[in-house]
């Protein structure tokens, strides 16, 4: 499992780290027990690491994430999701392309170069509408 998470109820986000070879499964996997996290603690705040992730699953296996599984499995659209850029120029294109496809169907979906940037707009309440990347684009 390339993957691990941590729920900081301190926080009230859950702090998701990728590390190394991420494929479709992996992601359909996690997404539906961070999911299940989700609903169990009411919590909707996420901040996903991807900084050493190695990502080889296709751009439709990112599209099914907001497309599909997060309606069928019904993710909490007025959470909140920062992304931690990795350093892969694949990686960086597949997180880039998750965010645009997240925000084209509604999601708050972020990405940030620094943790404690990413963090702050997460805990935020006032930056759930914040368009800019965090990442100084």
């Amino acid at each position: 499992m390339p993957w691990t998470y941590n729920y900081s109820p301190t926080l009230q986000i859950v702090e998701v780290f990728y590390v190394g070879r991420t494929t479709a499964y992996d992601l359909k996997e996690s997404t539906s027990e961070l999911i299940a996290l989700e609903k169990e603690k009411g919590v909707n705040r996420f901040l996903i690491d991807t900084s050493e992730m190695e990502f080889v699953a296709s751009m439709i296996d990112i599209l099914d994430l907001p497309e599909k599984q997060y309606i069928e499995e019904e993710a909490d659209r007025s959470g909140r999701i920062a992304l931690i850029m990795p350093t892969s120029l694949r990686t960086k294109e597949a997180v880039e392309f998750y965010e645009t496809a997240c925000k084209n169907r509604g999601w708050n979906v972020q990405t940030f170069l620094e943790r404690e940037e990413a963090v702050r707009w997460l805990t935020d309440d006032k930056s759930s509408n914040k368009t800019d990347s965090g990442d100084g684009s």
